[in-house]
Order: C-alpha cells, then structure tokens, then sequence
C-alpha cells in the first residue's frame, strides 16, 4: 500500500506535497524528543518522517501549516491496545491546531468525541477522548517545556495509569 511507497525518502529534500514520509532516523532531533521509556519499558518502534499534504494534515493545512515534522514511539499493550508518543513540528504549528485536528479526525469516525482542556505543568493542553465501537482512545496535545515542539500521545485500549504514566514519561 502507500505505506511502503515511502518507507525511504531524502529528509534534506523538498517535501512537495507528499502526504506521508516515514522511516527510522529521518529527523534523528525529533526521535530523541520522544521519551526512550514509559515506566521503564522501551518503545517497540521508534522513527520520524513528515505530513505535507492537505489530506494527512487537515485542518492543520487549511490553517496554513503545510509541512509538519515528528518523531515518535510505539509501546504495545495487550492484545490490541497500545500508545504512541510523538513530537511534531512545523511553521506556525502550535498544540492548539494539532488537537483541533485530532478533534476532527476522531469526529469523522464517530460521534463519541469529548474534548476537554487541562494543564501539564503549568502549560495549556488538549484532551480528546474517542469512544469507537467498543474502542476507547484518549488523545492528549501539549506544549515541551522549550516550545520547540507539540507533544502528543495518543493512547488506546489503555488504563487511565497507563495514559498518565505516557504523559509523564515526557517530563
């Protein structure tokens, strides 16, 4: 499928409209941002790539953003759950944008979406739950201590420990 079509590409090269590019070591910056461990298990995968179309990246693109790059880890959890955690960037990204777009994605599977604000460490971030069938994901976008990036994890069919244990790990 389009997955492998770019299992390989130029980082240094333009990105012209690609809608999805990922492999391991591509922004080697971005993997290191994304926590090596959760509770001291380490990611299954770990790589980075980038979004440059308006189909991958949404309302993201509509807002003006049109290359967003990240890095990001997978950890697995029992038979079909599991957690990712990224660190995206891109010009004028901000979390804001990021889990507007989340908010959307998730609207267009189902109408179970709730969206809820919280703070990480005095900064400002987004919660998206999504009940899908019998599928539970919570989404949560925030801000590194830097500014630098948009940290997100996304976690599904996971215990709310879990989720708060993922979030953490950036810190």
């Amino acid at each position: 499928g389009p997955e492998q079509a770019s299992a390989s590409f130029d980082p240094a090269t333009p990105c012209d409209g690609a809608p999805r590019q990922q492999m391991k070591g591509a922004y080697p910056a971005l993997e290191a941002r994304v926590p090596l461990e959760i509770d001291g298990r380490p990611a299954a995968s770990r790589d980075s790539g980038r979004f440059c179309a308006a189909e991958t990246l949404g309302s993201v693109f509509e807002a003006g953003v049109t290359e967003v790059r990240f890095g990001g880890g997978i950890w697995e959890a029992g038979e079909r759950g599991g957690i990712q955690l990224g660190a995206f960037e891109g010009e004028g990204l901000t979390p804001a944008l990021l889990a507007e777009e989340y908010r959307l994605a998730a609207s267009r599977r189902t109408d179970a979406v709730r969206a809820t604000t919280l703070e990480i460490d005095g900064r400002p971030a987004w919660r998206i739950d999504v009940l899908d069938g019998s599928s539970r994901q919570a989404i949560v976008v925030w801000e590194s201590a830097d500014g630098a990036v948009v940290q997100v994890v996304v976690a599904a069919d996971v215990d709310e420990t879990d989720l708060q244990a993922a979030t953490a790990a950036y810190r």
